[in-house]
């Protein structure tokens, strides 16, 4: 038997090694096909040797068997050089003998006994100390394992404790082979507390090898819960480990089990990953699994994937689409079961067909014929004449059912049309005009509009465009400057508007002026009807269950209300600056066209409205017409900033004013903004003042006058306005301007820093964008900016998820994220009672401000850490009182102070609101009077004492300043005491030098290393006195100090020419002694 069984694991290993087969496919059927007549012979010959027909099996035998089997396994395990050919040769041999398919199935008698002592051994060499001898055990124990279609119970547990053990070993390929072995000892999936799927997912997410994270990835039994893991490892840093998960995801994980989200982010990360691979793996997802899946429907799989709210998604998995069918043969297509898509041939035969993915296909099915394939022919088959679409563009416009994006899809195709038919492409234009005049059309559809307007005129001629536009804007404004002649001061500054724009309408451009019957004027008596109806939909909304049938039937009708009640004259001035801000994107033309120097006429205007759209719109058409010159933009800088600091602002409006200046940062190097006065921008009485304090430097004035005057020579009337900045800006240098303020980038900047923050992700991110940006640039050095940055990047509250931070109000009332304690009340009324009293006992003249504020500052940022709760009415009712009164009544000389107060205040009063459910009842609110009363009783006792406590403390304050001004003086006359000295031994060390007799240095030999030792010595020596008089000479200066402190400044004098003569005695002495 020996022999027999040493001959069949010797065929085997020679086999595997004259056979590639292994290799190649290890695990298909030609490899099983290799090991089947090596099987047999061994099955006969344990069938014939171990067992016993009559009774069972024969122990001997059995033992013999086995020990024989184990040391030709172990011959593979410790051999000196084993390759990986024969290994796993043996390790799939010794699999399929112990292989058994389900525990109904019939074996050998002892072959269970014999699998289970075979594996324990196996188990055992895993814990080797040897490394080769470990990994080749694993190696084979994963192979045997995997080749068991049944593994009896407890045999699977002996088999998890020892794998699991394996997973945390220090050899990368032993973590990895015991991975491999525990693929088939992962629990069902509906099991979530699985140990060896956890512990896999662990190694998937931390273990710092890419292998063993792969190894994980394609081990790791797939679920819907499970694959949310996969999708974090598609942003993996190895690109095996990515290109690994696109294919489990796209083989295990059907398309409807994946949000489309998650679907949306896989194509974004995947179809643009750095690696071809990757990408490839992305691309055979959607098109070997996802496609097949929506029936080979590109309108269908478009739909599956959202393009409405993903359209860049859209795009790429369209033009992959289109790129496969363009490479498959058509008789293979067909075969696939791919459909057929021609827009046109659908529009024609069924209308309900033409929706939003049939548009979206349509349009990228012409762009890739034109620009990416060239196929023209194919094109032309596809894209409509100009006439038919403008048609088709109109209705689609004026459509009542929600078709916004198909009209915008629409938009977007008209790049593609041939408009050499002249007739189709003024009728287009037409259409375009009457789209942008009427107030129905969407605000979202302009930019679409306007940008197919600037194409069709590219090919013609820009002035044309910016001409036709300026009259469009100029019949809709028209009518809202008649009821606007009040406020049109502030367009004195502004350039006049050219005479193209002042001509008659031409019958083209009488539609534009039909707009008030459109706007649904109402008589007085029906406003107040609509107006009192709104009110009443409102209080019933909020009776109303969330998104309720009901509550969206409500909702839409106080929209139709809504926008009845809208001012016309609002709504035509807001369509005029949209128009106008597309204008100014799409141009390339500067301040130097006379009309797009006019558009200012728009715009100033609407920045002193109270209407806060307005305002909005305003700003934002501000900050595109100051890109157009720098001049300009310095010029304006200050309105945005004023605004961005004004608290009654909106913050879509501050918003607005963020991205203008950083705009105007990133076009334009050096900024220089103007110099600005309390009340100095628009204001001729305060010129005439500036003027009439110029009269002390009156020739200063004339020549800033006459320059002035020659720049007005050089230029036109069209820059009127730069130099009347000019003069306006040498006036300013000339005389001195009381309340004068600077506004220079470096506080700009630091403005934007602190914006940071806000509770506003969108303001956040804008801002730090645009830092970054800036520093590439190279536009800014500012040590503070970069340290905002790096705090914000470390701060542990931007480490939220973007969702947590914006949550309802709703949400947050049910599951607070932070339980609120009533002592927060208590410790917040102290401060601020503490605050109160300050600042009363700080108008004394015996107390020294400084004192107060360094007070002041240590208890505003106490204060900032306390959070209002209506755990306790009475104290917070009482703690939102004493905020309100600081910042009434404190900080009058310190404005950083006050607005950190106003900032506690409108952080504490937003919690105070959020939290109150009801309104304050009249017992409420009586108890907050005597509350009040207790306050201020509680102040009035605190002023005696803190007046006692800040008088010592200045006095102390001062004793320490007279200490420090006292230390400095003596320090400067040390410092002089040291120069002077060391001249005057440096001029009496030349006198020595010159009474020493000429023959001195002869005395030294030079060749002489003795002498030169000699020399050395003495130069220690020398130091060491040297040290020893300096520590003296400081010594002796200590103790003059003392004296000093205790003597007036006359004996201070005297002190010092007796400490000097002392010194001078002594150095005389130092002199004998050297001598």
């Amino acid at each position: 038997m020996d022999v027999t069984l040493r001959e069949v694991f010797q065929d085997v290993q020679l086999q595997a090694v004259e056979a590639s087969g292994y290799l190649r496919n290890p695990s298909g059927v030609a490899h099983q096909r290799t090991l089947v007549p090596a099987v047999r012979r061994l099955n006969a010959l344990f069938n014939d040797e171990v067992k016993d027909g009559k009774r069972g099996v024969v122990e001997e035998a059995f033992v013999l068997f086995l020990d024989e089997m184990w040391l030709a396994v172990a011959r593979v395990l410790v051999a000196p050089k084993v390759s990986d050919v024969v290994l796993l040769a043996v390790a799939s041999f010794v699999g399929e003998f112990l292989r058994r398919k389900s525990c109904k199935s019939k074996e050998f008698k002892g072959k269970e006994e014999l699998r289970v002592e075979l594996l324990k051994r196996l188990m055992d060499a895993t814990k080797a100390e040897d490394r080769a001898v470990r990994l080749r055990a694993c190696h084979m124990l994963q192979i045997v394992v995997n080749r068991l279609d049944y593994i009896e119970e407890e045999l699977e547990t002996q088999l998890k404790e020892t794998m699991l053990k394996r997973l945390n070993d220090k050899l990368t390929s032993v973590r990895i082979q015991s991975i491999h072995g525990l693929k088939k000892l992962q629990g069902p999936v509906e099991d979530e507390d699985d140990e060896v799927t956890r512990e896999l997912r662990k190694l998937m997410v931390s273990d710092p090898s890419k292998d063993v994270r792969k190894a994980a990835l394609l081990n790791l039994t797939v679920s819907k819960k499970m694959y949310q893991d996969l999708l974090v490892r598609i942003r993996d840093a190895s690109e095996d480990v990515r290109y690994a998960a696109f294919r489990t995801i796209g083989s295990a994980m059907p398309l409807e089990d994946i949000p489309i989200n998650d679907r949306a982010h896989l194509l974004d990360q995947g179809l643009q990953d750095r690696a071809a691979r990757v990408r490839r793996a992305c691309e055979q997802m959607v098109l070997k699994t996802w496609f097949p899946e929506c029936g080979s429907s590109p309108v269908l799989l478009l739909k599956a994937l959202d393009m409405e709210q993903y359209p860049g998604i859209g795009s790429k998995v369209s033009r992959l689409l289109l790129k496969h069918f363009s490479e498959q043969p058509r008789a293979l297509l067909e075969k696939e079961g791919v459909v057929e898509f021609n827009a046109l041939d659908m529009m024609s035969e069924n209308s309900d067909a033409f929706n939003a993915e049939s548009i979206f296909f349509w349009r990228e099915q012409c762009y890739y014929y034109q620009k990416i394939d060239n196929d023209p022919d194919k094109a032309a088959a596809l894209v409509p004449n100009v006439s038919d679409f403008s048609k088709m563009l109109v209705a689609t416009c004026k459509a009542e059912s929600d078709v916004l994006f198909i009209a915008q899809q629409l938009l977007e195709f008209g790049h593609l049309l041939d408009f050499q038919d002249e007739f189709g492409r003024r009728n287009l234009l037409d259409a375009l005009q009457k789209l942008l005049r009427e107030l129905d059309t969407d605000s979202q559809l302009i930019k679409g509009i306007m940008e197919l307007m600037a194409f069709v005129y590219s090919g013609s001629s820009e002035q044309e465009f910016i001409q036709v536009v300026a009259e469009v804007i100029s019949d809709m404004y028209d009518p809202v400057e008649v009821g606007n002649q009040d406020g049109s001061a502030s367009q004195q500054e502004d350039s006049e508007v050219p005479s193209s724009q002042q001509e008659t309408p031409t019958e083209d451009e009488t539609p534009g002026l039909s707009f008030g019957p459109q706007l649904h004027k109402l008589s007085e008596e029906d406003r107040e009807a609509a107006e009192a109806k709104f009110e009443e939909l409102e209080k019933h909304l909020e009776t109303l269950e969330f998104d309720s049938e009901e509550y969206n039937e409500v909702q839409a009708e106080m929209v139709a209300l809504e926008a009845l009640l809208q001012d016309p004259r609002v709504l035509s001035w807001l369509r005029c600056l949209e128009i106008v801000a597309q204008l100014l994107k799409l141009t390339s033309h500067n301040l130097s066209d006379p009309i797009v120097d006019g558009m200012s006429r728009y715009i100033l205007p609407a920045i002193d409205s109270d209407v806060p759209a307005l305002r909005e719109a305003g700003l934002e058409n501000l900050g595109l017409f100051c890109l157009l010159d720098k001049r300009l933009a310095e010029r304006y800088l200050i309105v945005f900033w004023r605004a961005l600091n004004n608290p009654e602002e909106e913050s879509e409006v501050k918003h607005t004013c963020v991205q203008s200046i950083l705009d105007m940062a990133f076009s334009f190097t050096n900024l220089q903004p103007h110099i600005f006065g309390a009340k100095q921008a628009e204001d001729e009485g305060e010129k005439e003042e500036e003027r009439a304090k110029e009269s002390e430097g009156q020739d200063n004035t004339t020549e800033g006058d006459k320059d002035g005057g020659q720049g007005k020579d050089k230029s036109g009337d069209k820059d009127e306005n730069k130099d009347e900045d000019e003069e306006s800006d040498k006036e300013g240098d000339s005389g001195p301007v009381v309340g004068v303020e600077k506004l220079d980038l470096d506080t700009v900047f630091i403005g934007l820093g602190q914006l940071i923050t806000v509770d506003d992700v969108d303001l956040q991110s804008t801002i730090v964008e645009g830092f970054c940006r800036l520093f590439m640039m190279n536009r800014i050095d500012n040590i503070t900016v970069f340290a905002i940055l790096l705090e914000t990047y470390f701060s542990p509250k931007l480490q939220k998820e973007e969702a947590a931070v914006q949550t309802s109000r709703k949400k947050r009332a049910k599951k607070p994220q932070r339980r609120r304690c009533a002592h927060h009340n208590r410790i917040g009324i102290t401060i601020c009672l503490e605050m109160l009293a300050l600042e009363k006992v700080a108008a004394m003249p015996s107390i020294r401000q400084d004192v107060v504020t360094t007070r002041q500052k240590a208890l505003l940022k106490m204060i900032a850490w306390v959070e209002v709760t209506l755990d306790e009415q009475r104290s917070a009712a009482l703690f939102k009182y004493l905020l309100q009164e600081i910042t009434s009544s404190c900080f009058d000389s310190q404005r950083g102070l006050l607005r950190s107060a106003e900032a506690v205040l409108k952080r504490a009063s937003a919690s105070y609101s959020e939290q109150q459910s009801t309104e304050q009842s009249d017992e409420q609110q009586a108890a907050l009077e005597q509350d009040q009363a207790w306050a201020h009783d509680l102040v009035k006792e605190r002023e005696e004492v803190l007046n006692k406590v800040l008088l010592k403390a200045s006095e102390d304050h001062e004793k320490w300043l007279k200490k420090q001004e006292r230390e400095k003086k003596a320090q400067r006359r040390r410092n002089a005491r040291y120069v002077s000295s060391g001249s005057s031994s440096e001029s009496e060390s030349d006198e020595e030098g010159d009474d020493e007799p000429v023959a001195a240095p002869a005395r030294r030999e030079l060749s002489s290393r003795r002498s030169k030792t000699a020399a050395v010595s003495r130069m220690h020596e020398k130091e060491g006195e040297f040290e020893a008089r300096i520590k003296q000479a400081l010594q002796a200066d200590d103790a003059d100090e003392e004296e000093e402190e205790e003597y007036d400044e006359d004996s201070e004098s005297e002190g010092d020419e007796e400490s000097d003569a002392e010194e001078e005695e002594g150095e005389e002495e130092e002199g004998e002694d050297d001598e």
